[in-house]
Formats: structure tokens, C-alpha cells, sequence
């Protein structure tokens, strides 16, 4: 088994992207710990991790999108705007319910857990539209994305409702599953 076989500009630019999104969740990791912990003042790691978390995630992004709208227009999968509009829907909604039926107050970590799966789903959507992955790869990175975007959710919604250390440990699931996901991922695409 080869690691990198054949991989175009593309594919390397969504691998580079996925792992500085691993990255990122790391910083946001270590800056939630440090920052979060019940009597603890944060201090300069703290910020540190942060900044180094959104300049992470905003390359990311960019370089994942940039990989993704390439190989869109060779991809015979499902057309990536699809999951876009999809995602877009979604995030109005949970964002209704969220607010309205369990009375969570609205913070960014709504939208960035709708970024990141929207990011996710459309690189392997396009991976495996262009015969990179599989169907049974491109259906169980789905599903853990999925999962990972569910949990984040189930964590959201309980936040504040949880107290002291309790919600700290929750505020850590969805980044801890998260990165667990895009490692899952980059080894996926590696050996693909």
C-alpha cells in the first residue's frame, strides 16, 4: 500500500486544507482547556492557541474550498452545491430550534459546526465523484462526519445547561470528535 499515490494539485490542496482544520481544532482544544477550566485565568496560551486556531481555520477554508471548486468540475458524484444549499437550510433551522425550542443562547459554534461539515462532505463528495474514494470510504466518512456533526449538536444544545466541570467536559466532545474525524479522513485520502 502506497501513501500519496497519484495525488493531483487538488487532492493535495484539500489534504494540506484538512489537516490545518485538524489543526485548528487542536489550538481550539488546548485554548478551551486552558481558557475554560473553572479558575483558571487563561493567560497567554490562551490566546495564543485562539489566534493560531482562526488563522488555522480561515486558510483551511480556503485552501479546502479552492480543492474542492477544482475537482467540482470534473466530479460525476453529487454537485457540491447541493450540500452547500443543503447545509444552508439546515443551519437556519437548527438554528430556529436550537434558539426557540430549547432555549439555547446562539454562539458561533453553531456555524462553525455547520462550516466544517459542510467542508467535509462536499471534499468527499468530490473525492469520490472523481473515483478517488470508493463508495463504502466515501459512505463511511459521510457517516462519521455525520456523527461528529450530531454529537457536536447534542453538546451544543446541552452546554447550558450543564454547570462547573460538566460543561467543560462537554465543550471538549465535538472538538475532540471532530479531529478524530479529519485524522480518520487524512489517513482515508493517504492510502487512497
Amino acid at each position: 500500500m502506497k501513501c500519496f499515490d497519484n495525488f493531483t494539485d487538488s487532492i493535495w490542496v484539500i489534504f494540506y486544507g484538512n489537516l490545518l482544520l485538524l489543526f485548528c481544532s487542536l489550538f481550539y482544544l488546548i485554548w478551551w482547556i486552558v481558557s475554560f477550566r473553572p479558575d483558571s485565568p487563561g493567560g497567554a496560551i490562551g490566546v495564543f492557541s485562539i489566534i493560531a486556531a482562526l488563522i488555522a481555520g480561515v486558510v483551511a477554508i480556503t485552501l479546502m474550498s479552492t480543492g474542492i471548486l477544482s475537482l467540482s468540475f470534473i466530479s460525476k458524484g453529487l454537485p457540491v452545491k447541493f450540500i452547500l444549499i443543503g447545509g444552508a437550510v439546515l443551519f437556519v433551522v437548527l438554528l430556529l430550534v436550537t434558539n426557540m425550542a430549547f432555549h439555547r443562547i446562539v454562539t458561533s459554534e453553531l456555524i462553525i459546526m455547520h462550516i466544517w461539515a459542510a467542508l467535509e462532505l462536499s471534499a468527499v463528495a468530490v473525492l469520490y465523484g472523481t473515483g478517488r474514494f470508493g463508495s463504502g470510504r466515501a459512505t463511511a466518512l459521510g457517516a462519521l462526519v455525520g456523527i461528529a456533526t450530531v454529537v457536536g449538536l447534542i453538546c451544543y444544545v446541552l452546554y447550558y445547561r450543564l454547570d462547573g466541570m460538566s460543561s467543560y467536559w462537554d465543550g471538549m466532545v465535538p472538538l475532540i470528535t471532530d479531529s478524530f474525524v479529519m485524522a480518520v479522513f487524512l489517513g482515508v485520502l493517504a492510502v487512497s
